[in-house]
């Protein structure tokens, strides 16, 4: 399932607005007649279990999406999108560098782009 796939789900919950207002006409509006309590009641409980089901689906899909999804590859950065600091020693200038793990803080603003700011 791809991204795009989720639009169907999400306009699909959107569904139960057209259902509260299917209700709302039946109830107020229709020459039908009167609906009694006990109809009110199960109308209003089928509408609240369609909609715990289609956001339910709706959050399957989202999973499934997340777990086919590939990060883009980045120099750099890592899979969180978290911007590696780099160095070179004197005598490794022609080999890979090493990768340095930055601190928390610190790895929070350069994850914000806020990596030229220094505490302390």
């Amino acid at each position: 399932m791809k991204v795009n796939d989720l639009e169907d789900k999400i306009m699909g919950v959107w569904s139960t607005c057209e259902d509260i207002d299917t209700f709302l006409y039946r109830y107020s509006d229709s020459p039908a007649g009167e609906m009694s309590e006990d109809d009110i009641a199960n109308t209003l409980l089928g509408i609240k279990t369609l909609h715990e089901q289609r956001c339910q689906r709706l959050w399957d899909a989202f999973e499934q999406v997340l777990a086919n999804s590939i990060p883009p590859e980045k120099p750099g950065f890592d899979s969180n999108g978290i911007r590696y600091r780099w160095h070179y020693l004197p005598d490794d200038a022609e080999k890979e560098p090493a990768r340095s793990v930055p601190d928390d803080s610190q790895r929070r603003r350069d994850s914000m782009g806020l990596e030229g700011l220094r505490s302390g």
